[in-house]
């Protein structure tokens, strides 16, 4: 029996196995450079969030202490919005600006090495960090892949799928 043919055996419907010959078809969406950039900016806003709402017990919790410091004022510096900012711009036309891929690799990248640093100097526990983590990571790999994987042939890119 072929992958397409209908499985009569287990009541009907389509087989689809994937021999690695094919792109994983959720991969090659999320792959898509304006996709990344509406997801890297919506992490950017995001990172927005906790800095806003302060007094949530969702976003950020500090538990009635109170930021101190003559430079405590930067970790509530909203910097997630330029950065949202850049990615919407480049939405519009992301061959043109490929180099933003680079910044976000960066940002990413920056962002996982700031979680897993205060986990490691007990700031936060492991449940306020795993979702910035995860994200993260998770939009780290999708740019990397982006920048450093194979590419399609234009030839490829032109076939229906």
């Amino acid at each position: 029996m072929s992958a397409n043919e209908p499985n009569t055996e287990s009541g009907g419907g389509t087989r689809v196995i994937f021999t690695g010959e094919q792109r994983n078809p959720l991969l090659s969406f999320l792959q898509r450079p304006r996709i990344m950039l509406l997801l890297l900016a919506v992490w950017s806003i995001l990172g927005v969030l906790p800095q806003v709402f302060t007094e949530s017990a969702i976003f950020f919790d500090n538990k009635g202490r109170e930021i101190d410091g003559a430079l405590g004022g930067f970790a509530l510096g909203w910097e997630g919005v330029p950065l949202a900012a850049v990615y919407i711009y480049a939405f519009r036309n992301p061959d043109r600006h490929r180099p933003v891929f680079w910044l976000a690799l960066i940002h990413m990248a920056a962002m996982a090495a700031s979680q897993l640093y205060h986990l490691g100097t007990g700031d936060f526990s492991f449940e306020s960090i795993i979702v910035p983590l995860a994200g993260s990571g998770g939009l780290s790999a999708l740019v990397f892949l982006h920048l450093f994987g194979p590419k399609e042939s234009p030839a490829e890119a032109a076939k229906p799928d």
